[in-house]
C-alpha cells in the first residue's frame, strides 16, 4: 500500500476512535474521489476537529460534494483549506449551498480550483446569507468582472468578512470599480488582495476614491496590475489624507521615477503606512532619491521594498544617508538593483550608524569583491541587524574570509543568506569555523555554492559544537556520499538543528542510509529535503517509515514561554514584585515541561 494512503487510513482510524484532534492536516495525500467520503465522514464524527487542510488531493467536484454535506451538519469546524483540488464550477456550487447554512466556519481556502467566474459568483451570493466566515481565499480561479460586481454587492450586505484574497483572477477595471464602490462605506473589511487582475489605471483610480472615505481597510495589495504613473498619482493624492491604511503594495507595476516622486510626497505627510511595496517598478535612481528624502521626515514606515528598480549607486547612497537619520525603518529590500561595490560601501557606512534596521536584502547586486568586504566590516560593529540576504553577489572564495570573521564577532545576526556565491569548500569551511564561535545565527543558506565533501566535513565539525543553528540549506551542491555521511554524524549528536535541506547533492543510497539511521535517533529535525538525489525505493521506504513512526520536538520560543509563565502564574505581569527569577520551583518545572511540543516530520525524497 502507498505510504500516503497508509497515512490517510491512520488519520481516519484516529478520528473514528474519537481521539482529541483539533487539527487534521493531510495536504497532498492522494485522497482522491475514492477516499474523500471516508475522510469526510470521519471528520464529521469527531467533535474536536477545528482545522482541516485537504489541499492538493485531487478531490474534484465529487470531493467538494462530500465536503459540502458534512459542512451542513458540523458545528465544530472553524477553518477549511481545499486549495488546488480542481473542484471547478460544479464543486463551488455545492460548497455555496453549505456556506449559506453553516454558521461556524471562519476561514475558507479555495485557491487554485478552476472555479471560473460562475462558481465564484455562487460563492459571493452565498456569503450574503453567511454570518461567520471572516477570511476568504478565492485567488487564482479565473473569476471575471461579473464576479467583481456580485462580490461588490455582497460586501454591502455581509457584516463579517474581514480578509479577502481575490488575486490572480481577471476582475479588470470594471470589477475593481464595483469592489471599490462597495468599500467606500464598508467598515468591516480590513485586508484585500486584488493583485494580478489587470485593473490598470482606471481601477486604481476608483480604489483611490474609495480610500478617501473608507475607515477600516488596513492592508491593500494591488501588485501586477499594469498601473503606471497616472494611477500612482491618484493613489498618492489619497495617501496624503488616508490615516487607516497600514500596508500598501503596488509592486510589479509600471511606476517610474515620476510616480515614485508623487508617492514620496505622500510619505512625507502620511503617518499610518508601516509597509510600502514598490519592488519591480522602474523608479530608478531619481525615484529612490525622492523616497529616501521622504525617509528623513517620515516617522511611521517600518518596511520598505524596492527590489528590481535599477536604483544603482546613486539611489543606494541616498537611502544610506536616510538610514543614518531614520529611526523607524526595520526592513529594507534593495535586491537586484545594480548598486555595485560603491553602493554597498554606502550601505555599509549606514550600518555603522543605524540602530533600528533588522532586515536587509541585498541579493543580486553584483557586489563582487569590495562590496562584501565593506558589509562584513560593518557587521563587526553593528549590533542590531538580524537578517542579511547576500544571495547571488559573486562573493567568491577570496572574499568570504572577511565575512566569516565578522560572523565570529557579530552577536545579533540570526539569518545569513549566501546562496549562489561560488564560495566552494573553502568558504563553507571558513563559515563552519565561524559558527563554532558564533552564538546568534539560527539560519545559514549555502544553496548552489559548489560545496563538496570537504565543506560538508567542516560543517559536520561545527555542528558538533554549535548549539544555536536551526536551519541549514545545502541544496544544489556536491556533497555526495562522503559529505552525506559527515552530515549524518552531525545529526547523531546535534540537538538544535530542525531543518536540513540537501536536495540535488549526488547523494547515493549509502549516504542516504546513514542519514536515515541518524534521523531514527534524532528528535529535533522535523524538515528534511533529499529530493533530486540518487536514492533507491528501499531507502525511500525506510525514510518514510522513520517520518511516520517518530516525532520531532520543537522548543517554544522564549517569548511564548514567558507568556506561558504569565498564564500559569496569575501574579506575573500584574504584580511588579513578581518576576520570573523569583517564581517557585514547581512553576519553573511546569514551564520547562511545556516548552517543547511534538511536531510532525516533513521529509521530501
Amino acid at each position: 500500500m502507498c505510504a500516503k494512503h497508509e497515512m490517510v487510513n491512520e488519520m481516519v482510524s484516529r478520528l473514528n476512535c474519537g481521539e482529541h484532534l483539533s487539527e487534521v492536516k493531510m495536504p497532498g495525500c492522494l485522497i482522491g474521489k475514492t477516499g474523500i467520503a471516508q475522510v469526510a465522514t470521519a471528520i464529521q464524527s469527531n467533535p474536536h476537529v477545528r482545522y482541516v487542510d485537504l489541499s492538493s488531493n485531487g478531490l474534484n467536484e465529487y470531493g467538494a460534494t462530500q465536503i459540502s454535506q458534512f459542512l451542513r451538519v458540523t458545528n465544530s469546524l472553524r477553518s477549511l483549506s481545499l486549495d488546488d483540488n480542481s473542484i471547478k464550477t460544479a464543486g463551488a456550487e455545492e460548497l455555496s449551498k453549505a456556506i449559506e447554512t453553516n454558521s461556524n466556519l471562519h476561514i475558507l481556502h479555495l485557491s487554485c480550483n478552476r472555479i471560473e467566474d460562475a462558481g465564484c459568483r455562487m460563492i459571493a451570493l452565498a456569503l450574503r446569507n453567511n454570518n461567520s466566515i471572516h477570511s476568504l481565499y478565492l485567488d487564482n480561479n479565473n473569476a471575471g468582472d461579473e464576479f467583481g460586481k456580485d462580490m461588490g454587492v455582497t460586501l454591502t450586505m455581509n457584516s463579517t468578512l474581514r480578509f479577502l484574497d481575490l488575486s490572480d483572477n481577471d476582475i479588470k477595471a470594471t470589477g475593481a470599480m464595483a469592489l471599490a464602490k462597495a468599500l467606500q462605506n464598508n467598515s468591516v473589511v480590513t485586508s484585500m488582495n486584488i493583485s494580478r487582475n489587470n485593473i490598470a489605471n482606471e481601477g486604481a483610480t476608483e480604489i483611490a476614491r474609495m480610500l478617501l472615505t473608507n475607515t477600516s481597510l488596513q492592508q491593500l495589495r494591488m501588485s501586477w496590475n499594469t498601473i503606471n504613473d497616472g494611477g500612482a498619482h491618484e493613489l498618492a493624492k489619497v495617501l496624503s489624507e488616508n490615516s487607516t491604511l497600514r500596508l500598501f503594495d503596488i509592486a510589479d507595476n509600471r511606476v517610474s521615477s515620476v510616480g515614485a516622486t508623487e508617492l514620496a510626497k505622500a510619505l512625507r505627510v502620511n503617518n499610518s503606512i508601516t509597509a510600502l511595496h514598490l519592488s519591480g517598478n522602474g523608479i530608478a535612481g531619481p525615484g529612490a532619491q525622492e523616497v529616501a528624502a521622504a525617509l528623513h521626515v517620515n516617522k511611521s514606515l517600518q518596511e520598505l521594498y524596492l527590489a528590481w528598480n535599477c536604483i544603482v549607486e546613486h539611489g543606494a547612497k541616498a537611502l544610506a544617508d536616510a538610514l543614518c537619520e531614520n529611526t523607524t525603518l526595520t526592513t529594507l529590500d534593495m535586491g537586484a538593483n545594480g548598486i555595485g561595490k560603491e553602493g554597498a560601501s554606502h550601505i555599509a557606512r549606514a550600518l555603522t550608524q543605524n540602530t533600528t534596521l533588522k532586515v536587509l536584502h541585498l541579493h543580486g547586486n553584483v557586489l563582487k569583491e569590495e562590496g562584501p568586504k565593506q558589509i562584513a566590516k560593518a557587521l563587526q560593529t553593528n549590533k542590531f541587524l538580524e537578517f542579511l540576504d547576500l544571495d547571488g553577489n559573486e562573493i567568491g572564495v577570496n572574499n568570504i574570509k572577511e565575512l566569516a570573521e565578522s560572523v565570529k564577532i557579530n552577536c545579533s545576526l540570526q539569518t545569513l543568506k549566501l546562496a549562489r556565491n561560488k564560495i566552494n569548500d573553502i568558504g563553507a569551511w571558513e563559515l563552519a569555523e565561524a559558527l563554532k564561535i558564533n552564538r546568534s545565527l539560527t539560519k545559514l543558506d549555502l544553496t548552489r555554492n559548489n560545496v563538496e565533501e570537504t565543506g560538508a566535513t567542516g560543517l559536520n565539525d561545527c555542528l558538533h559544537i554549535n548549539n544555536t543553528l536551526r536551519e541549514l540549506h545545502l541544496s544544489y551542491n556536491k556533497i555526495k556520499e562522503t559529505g552525506a555521511m559527515s552530515i549524518a554524524q552531525a545529526i547523531n549528536v546535534n540537538t538544535t538543528l530542525h531543518t536540513l535541506l540537501i536536495a540535488d547533492n549526488d547523494i547515493p543510497d549509502a549516504g542516504a542510509m546513514k542519514i536515515a539511521e541518524a534521523l531514527a535517533a534524532n528528535s529535533t529535525i522535523h524538515t528534511l529535503d533529499l529530493l533530486g538525489n540518487t536514492i533507491s525505493k528501499k531507502v525511500e521506504e525506510l525514510l518514510d517509515q522513520i517520518m511516520r513512526n517518530t516525532s520531532a520536538y520543537v522548543t517554544i520560543p522564549t517569548e511564548f514561554q514567558v507568556a506561558l509563565c504569565m498564564g500559569l502564574h496569575p501574579r506575573l505581569g500584574a504584580d511588579p514584585d513578581c518576576c520570573i527569577r523569583i517564581l517557585d520551583e514547581s512553576l519553573v518545572m511546569m514551564v520547562i515541561e511545556c516548552s517543547t511540543v511534538a511536531a510532525p516530520r516533513n521529509f521530501q525524497f
